[in-house]
């Protein structure tokens, strides 16, 4: 029963942060931008792309445990100074699951909160982020371990 409290808790903090976003002014200092992501569960190849002033699409190839497709819906709010911005959002995660020498075709829905600094003078991004998901085909479960770091070069 916690279990089921800890994702209604979530998705109202989810839907806070998601209406103090919608008053908020333009986040980022960049379109797109492509890198790496080291850390948990999703380290790998990313890329993040702003369909608008505040929201950005991410996708990520990840090669950790198999191959994983990650692909993220995120809302960006400015913090601190400029440069920085939170984020959070949602998203799903498809591909295989290698363990003890076996794969398992893996399917689940993902979170992510995190705080991101685009240097102002140089064309890279810095994000710090937790990616918690949930896989409910293949290799099963709560996965809450996954905290990483990426760096990205910004266009």
């Amino acid at each position: 029963m916690n279990g089921w409290k800890s994702i209604v808790r979530g998705a109202a903090l989810g839907a806070l942060l998601t209406l103090a976003g919608n008053f908020s002014a333009g986040a980022q200092d960049y379109n797109w931008g492509i890198g790496l992501r080291g850390g948990g569960v999703s380290s790998g190849i990313t890329a993040k792309y702003f369909v608008s002033g505040v929201d950005a699409v991410e996708g990520m190839l990840s090669f950790t445990h198999g191959v994983n497709v990650y692909a993220l819906y995120e809302r960006h709010v400015p913090v601190i100074e400029n440069g920085f911005a939170f984020y959070y959002g949602a998203g799903a995660n498809i591909g295989s699951w290698e363990k003890h020498d076996r794969s398992k075709f893996t399917m689940g829905i993902d979170g992510v909160i995190g705080l991101e600094y685009k240097i102002p003078a140089v064309p890279l991004s810095l994000a710090v982020d937790y990616r918690p998901c949930i896989n409910f085909i293949g290799h099963t479960g709560f996965k809450w371990y996954d905290f990483g770091f990426a760096a990205r070069v910004a266009f």
